[in-house]
């Protein structure tokens, strides 16, 4: 049985989408092509039981379930949201008792608001943000805690709170007590701005044959305007069997990034009201902490 023993567990919009690629050039690293499974988080990341992805262990094992997975030291799951529940570490751990953990870390406000682009690159209005404006969406978070001020229909809250998103400091103190030496914490500017640096460091860690990365940025957010008439045609292009049947997977694909292409907008640049960053003030003293610790 191939079972993961490497597992990217966070943060969403730190980098790692590309560093999950970028390690997957690596012979002894397999990556399925579902990315993230969304087993072990699956209760953190959807409210609705029925919108699971992979619902059952048996379903999970089914993505390493081939010949290039055991040719490989390690089977990666990188999906991110692990981090935020201690019973999820509990249960991988116990799964999977030899496996290695990576996180990634980067500046929570600059993390906050791309998150917040995210949420703009939707056509989908239950995962779209109520506004384009960052300081807006920030101020909505005392009536999010009290589970309003969410888009209609939304059914996966956790994404739009971003003030959980990005306090580490509620997070990794369990994590390096529980993981000890099995944690990599790597920090995003280090993997951006010095990435043979970081890369040699985390090969060291899975004690793999050093390899140039390439690193090359992958998840590049196209934000579009609310447009009714995407609307309509998102929901008959998600919904009809027959038009997906005629296009096919890449024509399905085409037509929608073609139309997205239409309504897409520069991504806007805006002074985050000081409130924000007061807020994260122990999260900026922890991460400086960690790397004062050489993490």
């Amino acid at each position: 049985m191939n079972k993961p023993n490497l597992f990217l567990i966070g943060a969403p919009k730190c980098g790692t989408t590309a560093l999950a690629i970028n390690l997957s050039n690596h012979k002894d690293i397999y990556l399925p092509n579902q990315k993230e499974p969304r087993y072990f988080d699956k209760a953190i990341f959807y409210d609705d039981e029925n919108d699971y992805l992979t619902k059952t262990l048996e379903d999970y094992l089914k993505f390493y379930d081939n010949k290039q997975a055991t040719q490989t030291k390690y089977k990666m799951d990188a999906s991110v949201f692990n981090m935020y529940k201690a019973n999820e570490i509990q249960e991988i751990l116990t799964f999977s008792p030899e496996s290695k953990f990576i996180i990634i870390l980067r500046d929570p406000v600059e993390a906050s608001i791309s998150m917040h682009r995210q949420r703009l690159t939707y056509v989908d209005k239950t995962m779209r943000e109520l506004s384009d404006d960052f300081n807006e969406c920030w101020d909505l978070l005392e009536d999010r805690k009290k589970g309003l001020g969410y888009p209609k229909g939304c059914k996966n809250k956790f994404l739009f709170r971003y003030d959980l998103l990005y306090s580490y400091e509620k997070y990794l103190p369990y994590l390096i007590d529980k993981l000890g030496d099995r944690l990599f914490i790597g920090f995003y500017d280090e993997y951006k701005n010095k990435p043979d640096e970081f890369f040699t460091k985390l090969f060291d860690f899975l004690e793999l044959e050093q390899i140039k990365i390439e690193s090359k940025k992958i998840n590049e957010s196209l934000v579009i305007k609310k447009s009714l008439f995407l609307n309509i045609i998102e929901y008959i292009l998600k919904h009809s069997l027959f038009i997906r049947k005629k296009l096919g997977l890449t024509g399905f694909k085409n037509i929608k990034k073609r139309l997205l292409n239409l309504y897409k907008i520069d991504k806007k640049n805006f002074e985050v009201k000081q409130e924000v960053y007061d807020y994260f003030k122990p999260t900026y003293e922890y991460m400086e902490q960690l790397q004062n610790d050489n993490y």
